[in-house]
């Protein structure tokens, strides 16, 4: 296994997962920035040249709530990099599993658009990058709390990226990530949205896994997994209204483990996107590293009060938006019950 690691930002969170020596599970490489070529795979000339000018002239908005720094365009290369790296890495050498614990995050940007701190799409170069060393189908799971339109808007035409973005229902992009939106032409149907309300919890996002997401990626065959893994989801995260905590993480992490060996020869690429609670973060990132690893779930002081919180069951309003999904969804119309 490999890791990435890009933003000055996150060392914090690097020490903590040092001194708990997950990170000796792992060969840890620096990240290379992007090169101008492999930008071009998902984004255009122009939202590149806008966003350089902008950092060039001392920082600005680059899209809706994506400001650009003096720096930004460096660390976003890096990011982009880092996960262009892992992909050919996965799909060329025995390292087949990786995790990308970078800054700034990509799900919201869009080919012509930066949006919401995200000013590059580190997953969209990264599956482009996977499907040009010969991926035919790739898999893309996407936990983080807001919904990823960005990755959607640019493989929604695609028929060989199966897209599917478990988010808050309504938080962000408030109009975004609804269960009508399925893809359009060649692609239609390998688009999955699953908005689930606010307050759900373990019980909810493992429902999701095993009801949706696996049946999906059996069905698919993936030569390749792509996670976008924010950690936004949790209790105790500020841009979030969900439950979720360390060992949910664990558990969806240990599921995508396993469907990448079963499906894929292991190749997997996990992505670092959102994640803002100062005093969990480090917990739930090596509570996913550690899955990755194959460790046991690490300690997390919180746990306990966090499973005990009423709602982490899965609810009956929850179960039936999973229903819903599965009932109104093609891909899972075409399942051989």
């Amino acid at each position: 296994m490999r890791s990435y690691q890009v933003d000055p930002d996150l060392r914090s969170v690097e020490g903590f997962l040092r001194a708990s020596e997950v990170l000796k599970r792992f060969e840890c490489q620096n990240a290379r920035p992007a090169t101008t070529e492999e930008m071009l795979m998902v984004h255009s000339a122009e939202h590149i040249a806008h966003i350089e000018h902008i950092a060039a002239c001392g920082g600005g908005e680059g899209g809706i709530y994506a400001p650009v720094g003096f720096h930004s365009t460096f660390a976003s290369r890096l990011a982009v990099g880092a996960t262009v790296e892992a992909a050919q890495q996965a799909m060329q050498s025995e390292a087949r599993r990786h995790y990308c614990f970078i800054r700034p995050p990509g799900h919201h940007a869009e080919a012509e658009r930066a949006m919401a701190l995200c000013l590059y799409n580190n997953v969209a170069v990264g599956v482009r990058a996977a499907q040009r060393l010969g991926a035919q189908r790739v898999l893309i799971i996407d936990w983080d709390v807001h919904h990823g339109n960005g990755t959607q808007s640019i493989f929604y035409e695609d028929p060989h990226v199966l897209y599917i973005s478990v988010h808050q229902d309504g938080l962000f992009p408030p109009m975004g990530g609804n269960m009508r939106e399925m893809g359009h032409e060649a692609g239609y149907g390998t688009t999955i949205n699953v908005p689930l309300p606010a307050g759900s919890g373990h019980g909810a996002y493992l429902a999701v896994m095993q009801e949706l997401v696996v049946p999906a990626a059996e069905q698919f065959q993936p030569d390749i997994i792509f996670v976008s893994a924010g950690l936004d989801a949790s209790a105790h995260d500020p841009m979030g209204r969900q439950l979720c905590h360390s060992y949910t993480f664990y558990k969806m992490t240990t599921l995508v483990c396993q469907l990448a060996d079963t499906l894929c020869e292991g190749r997997l690429v996990v992505v670092h996107e959102g994640g803002y609670s100062q005093w969990y973060l480090g917990i739930l990132v090596r509570a996913v590293a550690a899955a990755l690893a194959g460790l046991p779930l690490p300690s997390d002081p919180f746990l306990h009060a966090l499973k005990h919180l009423p709602g982490q069951q899965l609810q009956s309003h929850q179960e039936q938006r999973i229903k819903q999904v599965a009932k109104q969804h093609p891909f899972y119309r075409k399942r051989v019950v």
